[in-house]
């Protein structure tokens, strides 16, 4: 077996219980039904480059979906006072998803505003707390959202550290860069 794999190992195996470990935060706060959301952030920060440094575009944006999300259903409602069904469900979220990409990905996109994926998320998460109609704030979502990240860093850190302290800095760099010996 390689010197890469076997850091890739010990890495996978410290994330594994790191991971669980701090997820366990969750069903001790009762809201363990929502762990999934977890996963969200992991995806993304792992997804974009697993670098530390679009973590606070990636807060950012996030809420800022949240946001427009609220903004959407704002819009569906003033839509609703004047306007057939069919056009409140789909007129207002043109709009909406027009002004996100005109805004974010267009005039702020090399900002701490730009990450559209992080932006979207933040929409449908929304989205789909409304649908289920459960008794979530948007605090919740960016609350779940940020510990996500914190779980992103510290699978991260967790698994350098560990291997760092057994096969050395060096290697373990290496080794998480793809750098074969």
């Amino acid at each position: 077996m390689s010197e890469r794999m076997k850091i890739k190992m010990v890495q996978s195996f410290t994330g594994a219980v790191v991971l669980t470990a701090l997820m366990q935060v969750f069903a001790i706060t009762g809201f363990g039904q929502y762990l999934w959301m977890l996963f969200f952030p992991l995806l993304l920060f792992f997804a974009l480059g697993a670098d530390f440094k679009k973590i606070p575009s990636m807060v950012v944006c996030y809420i800022c979906g949240v946001a427009w999300a609220h903004a959407n259903g704002i819009v569906q409602g003033i839509f609703g006072k004047f306007a057939p069904e069919m056009v409140v469900n789909i007129v207002p979220t043109i709009l909406i998803i027009f002004l996100v990409l005109t805004i974010h990905e267009g005039f702020l996109v090399k900002t701490v505003f730009g990450n559209v994926p992080c932006l979207f998320l933040g929409m449908s998460t929304t989205f789909f707390v409304f649908m289920l109609e459960v008794d979530l704030t948007p605090v919740h979502l960016i609350g779940f959202f940020c510990y996500g990240m914190i779980l992103s860093i510290a699978l991260v850190v967790s698994g350098t550290a560990v291997c760092s302290a057994v096969f050395g800095k060096e290697k373990t760099m290496k080794a998480i860069m793809g750098q074969e010996e």
